[in-house]
C-alpha cells in the first residue's frame, strides 16, 4: 500500500535522486514511443491490407464485369447482330462491333443468293455474273455488258435497277427471299416496274452484279464450276490503284446510307484504308483471294477475266472479246457505238444513274451523284503510298501470288 502522502510527494521527498529520475523518465519515454511507433506501424499495415485488399476487390468487380460485357457483346454479334448496326456512328461505330464479332464485312455484304440450291430458283442459263473486284470497273463493265446486249441503244435507269446487286442488302436484316421478292413487285419512282428493267423479254440475256470470287477448296462464293451454263465476267487491276480509287469513295457514300449501316464505310485515314486492303484487314478477302481464285478458273469456258489495264488501252477491244464471250454478234459501227457509249467522258453523263438506288428500302441512292466515276486512271496508287506501304504492300504481293505469272499480270495485266 502506498500512502497517501507520497502522492503529493516531491521525488527528492520520495528518495529519488535527480539522475535517477532523468532515466527513468527517459526508459518511461522510449517505452511510450516505442509503444506509438508500434501502434502506429501496426495501423499503417492494416490500412495497407485494407488497401491491398478493396483495390483486389475492385480489379475483381472489374474483370468480372468485364468478361461480363465481353460475353454479352459476343452473344449479340451471334443472335442479333443488327442491334449494333442501330448504334449509328457516333459516338463508336456499330459496325465495329459487327466486325469483330464475326459478321461479314462490309456489313451490307450477304452470300446467299449464290448457294447451288439458291441458284436454281431464279438463274437462267445464259445469265452474267458481273463479279469485279472492289473499285476495279465494276460499273464501267456492267453498263458496257448493257450496251452490248442492247446494240449501244439502251436506255438506263440506275445501275441496281438495269443490273441488281444480288450480294447487296439494301438494309439491315433484310433476308434474301425478301429481296428477291422486291425484285419482282417492285414499281420504281418514274413509275416503271423494276422486273422490266433487269428481266426485259427484249434482252438476249440478264445481267447481275456481284464481288465475290469463285467457290473453291479455300473459300469463295460463286458456284462458277458447278453452273457452267452461267456466264461469269471478273476482273481486277494493280492492288495500290484499288486502295488510289477507295480513298475517295469512302467519302462519296451519303450519310443516310452510312448511318444505316453503323457508320460504315467510315471517313477514316488513307492509312487505315491501305490497311484494310492487307492481309488481316476488313477488305482482304476482296482483293489477294480474289484475284488468285480467279486466276485458277481463267481458263474456264464460261469466265472472262479481265484486268482494268489492258481495257483502258483498248476499249474497242475489249468491247469486242466481252461481245464474242456474250455470243452477240455486234456489226462494226455497232462495236463503234458501244464503244463511245462506254467512254469515260459518256459515262460521267449517267452519274445519276451510277448513285445504286435502294429499291429494296427507300429508294436512296447508296453514294451521291458523281460518287461512283472517278478518274479512270491507271496508275495512281504510286503516287499516294509512302515509301513503307509500298514495300508492305510489295511484302504482301510475294507472300500472296507465289506463282511469277499470276503476280506479274495482277500489276500490269496483258497476255498468259
Amino acid at each position: 500500500l502506498v500512502h497517501f502522502s507520497t502522492l503529493h510527494a516531491t521525488p527528492r521527498e520520495m528518495g529519488v535522486t535527480e539522475p535517477r529520475l532523468r532515466k527513468v523518465d527517459s526508459e518511461s519515454n522510449q517505452k511510450t514511443s516505442d509503444s506509438i511507433q508500434s501502434k502506429a506501424d501496426g495501423n499503417a499495415c492494416a490500412k495497407q491490407s485494407r488497401s491491398w485488399s478493396l483495390l483486389r476487390s475492385a480489379c475483381l468487380i472489374f474483370a468480372g464485369t468485364l468478361a461480363c460485357l465481353i460475353a454479352t457483346v459476343f452473344l449479340v454479334g451471334k443472335l442479333a447482330p443488327t442491334l449494333f448496326l442501330k448504334m449509328g456512328s457516333s459516338p463508336f461505330p456499330g459496325f465495329v462491333l459487327w466486325a469483330i464479332t464475326g459478321n461479314e464485312m462490309p456489313p451490307y455484304f450477304f452470300p446467299d443468293a449464290w448457294s447451288e440450291a439458291e441458284m436454281a430458283t431464279w438463274s437462267k442459263d445464259g445469265d452474267l455474273i458481273v463479279s469485279t473486284g472492289i473499285k476495279s470497273g465494276t460499273h464501267w463493265m456492267l453498263y458496257c455488258s448493257h450496251q452490248i446486249r442492247t446494240r449501244g441503244k439502251g436506255n438506263w435507269y440506275d445501275v441496281n435497277a438495269e443490273t441488281p446487286w444480288l450480294d447487296l442488302r439494301h438494309k439491315p436484316g433484310q433476308s434474301w427471299a425478301e429481296l428477291k421478292e422486291l425484285m419482282n413487285s417492285t414499281v420504281l419512282k418514274d413509275g416503271t416496274r423494276l422486273k422490266d428493267h433487269w428481266d426485259s423479254p427484249s434482252y438476249p440475256f440478264r445481267i447481275f452484279k456481284s464481288h465475290y470470287a469463285p467457290k473453291l477448296g479455300d473459300g469463295g462464293v460463286l458456284p462458277v464450276r458447278e453452273n457452267p451454263r452461267i456466264k461469269y465476267l471478273a476482273m481486277t487491276r494493280h492492288g495500290l490503284d484499288v486502295y488510289a480509287s477507295l480513298i475517295p469513295f469512302f467519302s462519296q457514300h451519303t450519310d443516310s446510307f452510312k448511318e444505316l449501316w453503323g457508320g460504315f464505310p467510315p471517313n477514316e485515314p488513307a492509312e487505315a484504308t491501305f490497311k484494310s486492303l492487307m492481309p488481316g484487314g476488313n477488305l482482304y478477302e476482296h482483293y489477294f483471294p480474289y484475284v488468285r481464285r480467279w486466276w485458277s478458273l481463267r481458263d474456264e469456258p464460261n469466265v472472262l477475266l479481265l484486268h482494268y489495264a489492258d481495257a483502258k488501252k483498248d476499249l474497242p477491244g475489249t468491247v469486242q472479246k466481252l461481245a464474242k464471250f456474250l455470243e452477240v454478234d455486234l456489226t462494226a459501227s455497232e462495236v463503234e457505238e458501244v464503244s463511245n457509249k462506254c467512254s469515260f467522258k459518256h459515262m460521267k453523263t449517267l452519274d445519276d444513274g451510277m448513285t445504286l438506288k435502294l429499291w429494296g428500302h427507300d429508294g436512296s441512292g447508296i453514294v451521291k451523284v458523281g460518287g461512283t466515276l472517278r478518274s479512270g486512271r491507271n496508275g495512281d496508287g504510286v503516287s499516294v503510298v509512302t515509301p513503307e506501304m509500298k514495300v508492305e504492300f510489295e511484302e504482301a504481293l510475294q507472300r500472296e501470288f507465289s506463282d511469277p505469272e499470276l503476280r506479274r499480270w495482277a500489276l500490269e495485266g496483258g497476255g498468259w
